[in-house]
């Protein structure tokens, strides 16, 4: 998840629970948002995020994206130290910077706002139901639908990457 600083820049989330929950009228999701992270703070008071659905290009920044906070450090910057070069992060609307910036080759990337208010969901998390603005396909055209190279937390899980709670992995 993609979310705007109040400097402009971006912060970056690794957003376990994120699920589709209608597609008429509106496409819905209903995210599950860790309270306790820059990302949460930006979110609610954006009221919107870039969900990116990742590929096997981001296993090197999962660490990053899921296990430092955005309070502690500059993950737009931390990401561009370890990018490839030509791995670079875009604007996803051209001139648009009340957007956050985003990871490249990512599967599909979805513009959300908030739908209502966000709701408690305990101690740990708040539940955000999320209209969905936009679908935008990469430019580069590696990935289609349905790819077995999406990342989810199964995947993540298998390579030792984060535990069975969804934390990162020490």
């Amino acid at each position: 998840m993609a979310t705007l600083n109040e400097d402009g820049s971006t912060n970056f989330n690794i957003l376990t629970y994120a699920t589709p929950v209608a597609i008429r009228p509106d496409r819905l999701y209903c995210l599950g948002l860790f309270k306790k992270t820059k990302s949460f703070e930006n979110f609610c008071r954006e009221r919107k995020c870039v969900l990116l659905l990742l590929t096997d290009k981001h296993i090197p920044y999962v660490r990053l994206l899921g296990g430092k906070s955005g309070k502690d450090i500059d993950k737009e910057v931390e990401c561009a130290k370890l990018s490839d070069p030509g791995f670079t992060l875009q604007e996803i609307d051209g001139d648009d910077t009340s957007m956050p910036k985003v990871l490249p080759s990512c599967a599909y990337y979805l513009k959300l706002s908030v739908v209502g208010d966000i709701a408690d969901g305990g101690e740990s998390h708040d539940i955000a139901t999320c209209k969905v603005d936009e679908i935008l396909l990469p430019g580069d055209g590696d990935y289609v639908a349905n790819s077995e190279e999406y990342l989810s937390t199964a995947k993540l899980r298998a390579l030792g990457i984060i535990t069975e709670q969804g934390r990162i992995a020490e």
